[in-house]
């Protein structure tokens, strides 16, 4: 049996989501027996995106609070002889000086290096930036969800190559969870976004393309975001929390064709894998780093350069029924082709344990 402490970090619905999803694939392999350590949950406020705030301040001192906790469950794993997997460098930045370079792993979509270029500001100062090369470099190896990170781990913090493996998001719980929706015989054509940050998801200009497009026959758009729209938007609005793996969550994608998010700034949104999972078209911008992982473009959707180009693939897609319904079938066939379960965690497993 293969021991594995999982350090889990959740800061957003993102993270979150990817808590569940990872703790899930761990649990579902037979070989693996898992532990989990939550490392400060339950922040209740939302990430700031500056480190130079109180309310970063607040959450800093509140993840000092909790490294003694994450301390004592490293060093009982160590004596267990488990493998450590930390979600993110933020936990394993914390357990540095318990860890050192000892077995751990870190696995990541992002930095904050690598939101630099598209909020053209500096995230990671000098000092925090070293502080991460020093903890990036102390682990076994770093397992990235896309090309992207790898890439960026190996040139920003000089991070050997060998070291940076690149894995699968795992989405087989997601295969499991969701089928895709038998064949309507009405003649709409649903539009899904969703989205909390919705003028970073693009949310937006989705909402503008619709207002224009709406009087054609049968197009639908539904918005599951907090941000408050306008009753007279015509686009359906659930202004909910859709809870991951939740009947409704599933029932959500299940009655929609097409899924649209014009994104400005994202790593790995695992919606888009969930849409690709549930067989809808899926759409959005190269500014999703991780959507070459799960779309192939023009084939299961569309990969674009620009929210402007997404707007007219969108309205060149919902005039071809057929176009559609090709890709809401590629799409879950390519999902099933390359997220299965014993496809992933044999990536997983030959990274730690071997």
């Amino acid at each position: 049996m293969k021991k594995l402490l999982l350090v889990t970090f959740s800061v957003d619905l993102g993270s979150a989501a990817y808590e569940k999803r990872f703790i899930s694939f761990f649990e579902s392999s037979s070989e693996i027996d898992l532990q989990v350590f939550r490392f400060a949950p339950n922040q209740g406020t939302p990430h700031p995106k500056s480190i130079f705030t109180l309310t970063y301040f607040y959450l800093l001192s509140k993840r000092f609070r909790a490294t003694v906790h994450l301390w004592k469950a490293i060093r009982k794993a160590k004596c267990e002889n488990r493998k450590i997997l930390f979600m993110g460098v933020s936990p394993a930045m914390f357990a540095y000086f318990v860890t050192r370079n000892n077995n751990s792993y870190i696995v990541t979509d992002w930095t904050r290096r690598l939101y630099e270029i598209f909020w053209n500001s500096s995230l990671s100062p000098t000092w925090l930036t070293l502080i991460h090369k020093r903890v990036f470099n102390a682990q076994q190896a770093i397992l990235g969800l896309t090309e992207a990170v790898c890439e960026q781990i190996v040139n920003d913090y000089n991070v050997p190559s060998h070291r940076v493996k690149k894995v699968k998001l795992p989405l087989s719980l997601d295969l499991e969870m969701f089928s895709p929706s038998i064949e309507r015989k009405d003649n709409e054509i649903r539009i899904l976004f969703v989205g909390g940050d919705f003028h970073r998801k693009g949310g937006d200009v989705l909402l503008e393309w619709f207002k224009l497009n709406h009087h054609k026959s049968g197009i639908k758009l539904t918005m599951v975001t907090g941000y408050s729209i306008e009753a007279d938007s015509e686009a359906t609005v659930e202004q909910v929390v859709v809870d991951y793996g939740q009947s409704e969550h599933i029932e959500l994608f299940r009655r929609h064709d097409i899924f649209v998010l014009p994104t400005t700034c994202d790593a790995y949104p695992s919606v888009l894998g969930e849409a690709a999972c549930a067989g809808l078209a899926v759409l959005t911008t190269k500014n999703a780093l991780g959507a070459s992982e799960v779309i192939r473009d023009g084939s299961n959707g569309y990969i674009c350069d620009s929210q402007t180009e997404l707007l007219d693939k969108l309205t060149m897609l919902i005039g071809d029924k057929l176009l559609i319904s090709s890709m809401k079938r590629n799409s879950r066939e390519f999902m099933e082709k390359e997220f299965s379960h014993n496809l992933v965690i044999s990536e997983y497993v030959q990274h730690i344990f071997e």
